[in-house]
């Protein structure tokens, strides 16, 4: 049997082929490296060697090309041979016998016996040297986008390939175009593990309805650091039932972290606004409630929707509205807010003091005030107290501190909320050591400079709700609100160290004091007398042990009181 079906009619095959612009050519499996079974009579306007001569000698075609590339191209044929395949597509330079390079697409259909082995090479050489300018061309305007333009392939057996890549690929994905276009795993296989099925999905969506690939993945770039990559690609059906997309990948990292930011930034001031316990109100232009933050059952009885679209003004006395109004306007006028205090109707038909803070909002566009921002924080028993003390009239003027009488009023009807609240409510007594002595050694005006210290420390530590009374001439009692007596115990422990490390100067000298302190909490159902009792002979027990110490109220009339931190004994 001849060793080529083209050896058989070799005029009229010169005949046929010596028209087209392709060259045609069939060798036996080693290719050029080994015998020619057929060369087409155009070979020589293709690359300047004869047709006689390259048929002699077909290794001359190998060493027109370089040494590297030549290398490449016989390993890509081995693998060829070895894999099973029938067809090898190739592109290679070629020089030119006039000096000029030729860039050629050599495309071969390898013959295989009934074994699965290689009998003879049948290949087509086409010059696409004018095509590769252009390409060439293209890569360069492709340098100056910032992606990467790219052809990906979807094989009817769903193997994905990129018959092109620009040279933007190194920038975008690290790796080069070539990598990518001979593996497309190189780049596929470092997608996010997490994305990577949704990437899948895409691509096969889109296939089977050919409709614009567009999809967002994260991108395990070699540098180590990751990357956001945003592809867009339009599909077209091939006539081998394949799917070839034509697309463009580039780098979204800011902008997604900037969404990511955004939106864990709406998830936190969201979470901040639905928890914070001070209600937030969002008011338009008309009056109308827009928005009410969940804290306003807790604190007007009503759910946000019922706020909804609600005109606020109908929520104040009819005696308050009026100003009310008047200093919203004044506020949203002057641009810069405004505080104000003001009493609101609670579901339950009781009227509630709230301290607002307002700011207006500006429409950047045109200038309008289109939304109010209101900050509200229930000070109903702030104001009561106040009312309360306002009647007392009972500052202390060295101490700041209520007198005797004052404190002992607030306390009584402090104690009367706590029933009715059910809440926890501690009594802290406290003196300063040694007194006397101070008094005694450097004057009473030494004295009033040790107690106006004292009393500054209690004001900048306390709470705003927390009550300080001055009882006698050494003597405070503190009222704590809401606070346990372990709560209460640190807080005493924190204001005796900052006693005990005060240096007050007196004309060129520095005194020092230290104070002593006994906690109580109360019990259910206990009068204030006996919680007053109990907090006094904790003090006592604190001078019994050394001073300049914090303890506890009997928890028994019977048990031994255990101190809850000690300091130095002043004996």
């Amino acid at each position: 049997m001849p060793a080529s079906s083209l050896q058989l009619l070799p005029r009229f095959m010169d005949a046929l082929l010596g028209a087209s612009p392709a060259v045609v050519y069939a060798t036996d499996r080693d290719w050029w490296l080994g015998r020619m079974h057929y060369l087409s009579v155009n070979v020589a306007d293709l690359c300047g060697l004869e047709r006689q001569a390259l048929r002699e000698r077909p290794q001359l075609w190998l060493e027109r090309l370089d040494g590297d590339a030549r290398d490449t191209l016989l390993a890509r044929l081995d693998e060829a041979r070895s894999n099973g395949k029938r067809q090898l597509s190739l592109h290679y330079s070629l020089a030119h016998r006039d000096g000029s390079v030729c860039h050629l697409q050599d495309d071969i259909v390898l013959h295989r016996d009934d074994a699965g082995e290689v009998t003879e090479l049948v290949g087509s050489l086409i010059d696409v040297t004018e095509r590769q300018a252009l390409l060439e061309r293209f890569a360069k305007l492709g340098e100056q986008l910032p992606g990467a333009l790219y052809q990906c392939r979807l094989s009817v057996d769903g193997e994905l390939s990129f018959p092109f890549v620009s040279t933007g690929a190194q920038r975008l994905f690290g790796l080069p175009a070539q990598a990518v276009m001979s593996d497309a795993s190189a780049a596929i296989g470092r997608v996010h593990g997490d994305d990577l099925e949704g990437l899948w999905h895409s691509v096969h969506r889109s296939a089977r309805r050919l409709s614009v690939w567009r999809y967002e993945f994260r991108y395990r770039h070699p540098d180590g650091h990751p990357r956001w990559v945003q592809g867009r690609a339009t599909p077209e059906r091939q006539l081998d039932g394949s799917v070839l997309w034509h697309g463009f990948c580039e780098d979204v990292t800011l902008r997604k972290q900037a969404q990511l930011a955004l939106a864990d930034s709406e998830r936190r001031y969201r979470f901040i606004v639905e928890n914070v316990s001070d209600l937030i109100l969002l008011v338009d232009a008309d009056g109308l409630c827009r928005f009410a933050s969940p804290s306003v059952e807790r604190i007007l009885g009503h759910t946000p929707d019922t706020l909804q679209l609600c005109a606020l003004l109908e929520l104040l006395p009819p005696d308050d509205a009026p100003h009310v109004q008047r200093r919203i306007a004044e506020a949203i006028a002057s641009d810069h807010g405004a505080q104000l205090e003001m009493r609101a109707r609670h579901a339950r038909g009781h009227y509630v003091w709230l301290e607002v803070g307002c700011s207006p909002y500006v429409n950047s566009l045109n200038g309008q005030h289109d939304w109010l921002l209101a900050v509200a924080r229930d000070i109903t028993e702030r104001k009561q107290r106040e009312v309360k003390l306002h009647e007392l009239s009972t500052t202390d003027s060295l101490t700041g501190a209520l007198n005797r009488g004052a404190f002992l009023g607030c306390l009584r009807g402090e104690l009367e909320g706590v029933e009715r609240r059910d809440t926890r409510l501690s009594l802290v007594y406290f003196d300063i050591d040694h007194f006397k002595a101070i008094n005694d050694t450097w004057g009473h005006a030494a004295g009033d400079l040790v107690l106006a210290s004292l009393g500054e420390i209690c004001r900048s530590t306390l709470r705003a709700d927390d009550l300080f009374g001055r009882i006698g001439g050494e003597e405070f009692a503190l009222m704590l609100d809401g606070q346990s007596l372990v709560e209460a115990a640190m807080l005493a422990e924190r204001l005796r160290g900052k006693f005990e490390n005060v240096r007050v100067e007196f004309h060129g000298h520095w005194l020092n004091f230290t104070v002593s302190f006994g906690v109580a909490e109360r019990r259910d159902d206990e009068s204030p007398d006996a919680l007053m009792h109990r907090a006094d002979m904790g003090l006592y027990e604190a001078k019994r042990q050394g001073r300049n110490r914090v303890q506890q109220a009997l928890a028994e009339r019977r048990a031994a009181p255990e101190p809850v931190q000690s300091g130095k004994d002043h004996k």
